[in-house]
């Protein structure tokens, strides 16, 4: 019983013709120069096989300037019609950190330092001391200790009796900075009474 299940599986595996016809027909050969024939007797489609189409005149020119073309050391220099295939370019597109900006109040930001006149200071026991600037305009605005003053962005460091003190910073290249202090004096510049 055993072998004859086996042969059985045996012959069904090897797809033999067990004579009941109907295994796949086979398409009779064909002749030369004959179009292929599908099973049924059919003719079958014809392959879609590109053709090159031809090339125009200016194209092939172009062509055959190209392949004169002889390499030099030019040719491989980076720039911005050339670029290295090698080099990785995600930083260009990576986010920057943000530059932080300083976020103060500048008064009287439209005017040098020099251009600015201390015209009077006032100070006591109780009070903090201010010191009054004239533009070049004659419009007084008054500061005190810790404010930015001109374009300069020049922090009051203090306020004495007859003068004010500034300190500017100034890029000192490399991303560093220097302080340099300034000072100003009440009515500098004025004639003194005769």
């Amino acid at each position: 019983m055993r072998a004859l299940v086996f042969a059985l599986l045996a012959l069904a595996a090897c797809g033999g013709d067990d004579g009941r016809g109907d295994s796949p027909k086979k398409a009779p050969p064909r002749k030369s120069g004959e179009a292929p024939r599908a099973v049924g007797g059919a003719a079958a489609p014809a392959p879609n096989v590109p053709t090159a189409a031809p090339l125009s005149q200016t194209t092939q020119k172009l062509l055959e300037e190209v392949r004169k073309h002889e390499l030099a050391n030019e040719d491989f220099v980076e720039s911005d019609n050339n670029r290295d295939p090698f080099r990785s370019y995600l930083a260009t597109f990576a986010a920057q950190p943000a530059q932080i900006t300083k976020q103060h109040k500048i008064i009287l930001q439209k005017f040098a330092l020099d251009e600015l006149r201390l015209s009077a200071i006032v100070s006591g026991d109780s009070v903090a001391p201010r010191a009054m600037f004239l533009d070049p305009s004659g419009l007084g605005v008054t500061v005190q200790r810790g404010d930015h003053v001109s374009k300069a962005d020049a922090l009051v460091v203090r306020i004495a009796p007859d003068r004010v003190f500034f300190n500017i910073e100034e890029d000192a290249g490399g991303g560093k900075t220097r302080t340099q202090e300034r000072m100003i004096e009440l009515h500098a510049g004025e004639l003194a009474p005769q």
